[in-house]
């Protein structure tokens, strides 16, 4: 079965009432038909409904989707995609143990580290996400986790999942692997040797930009049971209007990914004929540094790139950036609207260099028409280039 059709075609559990939107229950008590079914409900925690702060039939639905286009045996659905990093770290890691991060890793993973689990006695490094098989140099004996992220955000590196991964089990360490840039459709983190893949489903899932969640997939399930206890312990629920809506997106998941992949390229292509664009970094296009490892293990790719303007003043990005028309300056992606984000690199990194000089854009392609995208970027970058002039003179 092909993945767009597996989207529609999950088999859930039965209702009374049968239609092609699953049923939204909004109740945080579960009823029992019997006291000994009330006094036994703790041991339907992991896979039925004990209390409604722990799944309920819209959640449950929704994490047999994600299971399934992930290739796993078991989803769990949590409040963003924060929440799925964090709480699979807590989950997996204890005070004295050592997680291994890529230098570009999403910024609050950063901060939850350095900050957070720094308080729990949990050390962290962090890696060259471009290291490869080399990463066995930065395993202790105390090493639990390593995260992956392909491609990192804003710089799109692309890791070698399964080269980080081989040298992570040869020292019995975990590999969890946030693939939320091409969704499971496009990047199948368990086949390539990931433990634990988890995505926030607010981007492509969700696809509308009105939902928060995050979800959490593997297919041990020891795994299983150690992370939705850590969502026990820490009080994690989801609310069952939000499931809905996600599922809902799931539906044109596939569809969305093919149209704004291919205006990505459009666009991508466009904005290296710009002179004041001095590179594009997006890991479809054939000269991308990463191109080589996507080709290989990915499927597909999205509507999210970066791209580095020449050097200009603050008032010429300004020109730029607040007076695009169809573009949004906002932090997000993978929705139906374009988005522009700026991001300021430098002072993020301590493995690996990035010019804290730089202008760097991160870009995501809605479902808008690319002649009219594009339109708007040429007008904007003419702006920009006039601002600089005017500034330089």
């Amino acid at each position: 079965m092909h993945e767009e059709t597996r989207l529609l075609h999950v088999v859930t559990e039965k209702q009374p009432f049968r239609a092609l939107t699953g049923p939204v229950h909004r109740a945080s008590t579960i009823l029992f038909p019997t006291v000994d079914a009330f006094l036994n409900r703790h041991e339907q925690f992991y896979d039925s409904y004990s209390y409604g702060l722990y799944g309920h039939p819209a959640s449950n639905d929704l994490a047999a989707h994600v299971a399934q286009i992930e290739g796993g045996s078991h989803a769990l659905i949590v409040p963003s995609g924060m929440a799925a990093v964090a709480t699979t770290t807590l989950a997996l890691v204890k005070q004295g143990d050592h997680v291994l991060l890529p230098d570009a890793v999403y910024g609050p993973t950063r901060i939850f580290a350095s900050e957070f689990l720094a308080k729990l006695g949990v050390d962290t490094t962090f890696y060259d996400p471009l290291a490869g098989g080399d990463i066995k140099g930065h395993f202790t004996d105390a090493t639990r986790l390593v995260w992956v992220e392909s491609p990192c955000s804003y710089t799109m590196e692309v890791q070698d999942v399964p080269a980080i991964a081989k040298a992570a089990h040869d020292r019995g360490a975990l590999v969890a692997a946030d693939c939320t840039w091409a969704s499971p459709l496009g990047f199948k983190a368990l086949d390539k040797g990931a433990d634990i893949a988890v995505q926030a489903l607010s981007k492509h899932v969700s696809g509308h930009s009105d939902v928060v969640l995050g979800s959490i997939s593997m297919r041990e399930e020891s795994l299983h049971r150690q992370v939705k206890d850590a969502m026990r312990f820490v009080g994690q629920g989801v609310s069952p209007d939000d499931c809905y809506l996600a599922l809902r997106g799931l539906g044109t998941l596939a569809l969305r990914l093919e149209k704004q992949t291919k205006s990505a390229l459009a666009v991508a292509e466009y904005l290296r004929s710009r002179a004041e664009v001095t590179r594009v970094i997006f890991p479809a296009l054939t000269d991308d540094p990463g191109h080589a490892l996507w080709q290989r293990d990915f499927t597909g790719a999205a509507g999210v790139f970066s791209f580095v303007l020449s050097r200009g003043s603050e008032a010429a990005l300004a020109a730029f950036l607040e007076n695009l028309e169809l573009f949004r300056l906002g932090a997000s992606w993978g929705g139906l609207h374009s988005l522009v984000a700026l991001a300021q690199i430098g002072a993020q990194r301590t493995v690996t260099n990035w010019n804290a000089e730089d202008h760097l854009v991160r870009i995501n392609i809605g479902l808008e028409h690319a002649g009219d995208l594009i339109e708007d970027l040429a007008k904007g970058l003419d702006r920009y280039r006039d601002a600089a002039q005017a500034a330089a003179e």
